[in-house]
């Protein structure tokens, strides 16, 4: 059987370990603080709009990059892969009309995943009164995502926020914070350039 000597290691290992779990639990911290105050703006080639996060959430511009979203949301104290509610905001810029937009995803929803939408569950203007409606995507057997989406008119182009949430519990607790998002979007201006830029209405 080894023997287990009582040398100096022995006394660093602990000390070491201790000062690793203290730096992981600042880490973890900091990872779930660090965007707390974040705004987030989201752009195509034809149109950009800017949103706040609701109180006790965050925007993340990082975590949703992979996908393709340059801001996502989820609470504050959870994180983009972790949360059982997340958000998410792009622009569409193939499709100007936001009917329409809506109509396909409605269909597209139902071919895919046999879900029937509730169209319209809601309806405002956001914060610069551009016009907006919500619809309801429940889950099904193939899709077991809850989900509501708020489709923006854009001049030129489609914004649109989805609120997902992994659960019914989470997406009957959490489906209001979609249009507390909603009260804070504004409209902005791309200006196509050799570096391309956004500026507010």
């Amino acid at each position: 059987m080894k023997t287990l000597s009582r040398s100096k290691d022995s006394y660093v290992r602990p000390l070491v370990l201790g000062c690793s779990m203290i730096l992981m639990l600042c880490v973890c911290a900091f990872a779930q603080n660090k965007f707390v105050g974040v705004d987030g703006i989201v752009y195509g080639a034809k149109a950009a709009f800017y949103f706040r996060a609701p109180d006790g959430w965050v925007v993340d511009p990082i975590s949703g990059q992979k996908h393709g979203f340059n801001g996502v949301l989820y609470p504050k104290d959870s994180s983009w892969a972790d949360a059982e509610t997340v958000m998410y905001a792009d622009v569409e810029d193939d499709c100007t009309d936001a009917t329409a937009f809506a109509a396909n995803r409605v269909e597209d929803q139902k071919r895919r995943h046999h879900c029937v939408a509730k169209e319209k569950v809601a309806s405002g203007k956001t914060k610069d009164d551009a016009a907006y409606f919500i619809n309801e995507y429940p889950a099904t057997a193939i899709y077991t995502q809850w989900e509501r989406v708020a489709y923006i008119q854009l001049p030129g182009a489609v914004g649109y926020v989805v609120l997902s949430s992994r659960n019914e519990e989470s997406y009957r607790k959490d489906n209001h914070m979609l249009e507390e998002v909603m009260k804070t979007i504004h409209h902005m201006t791309v200006h196509l350039g050799r570096e391309g830029s956004v500026s507010s209405q």
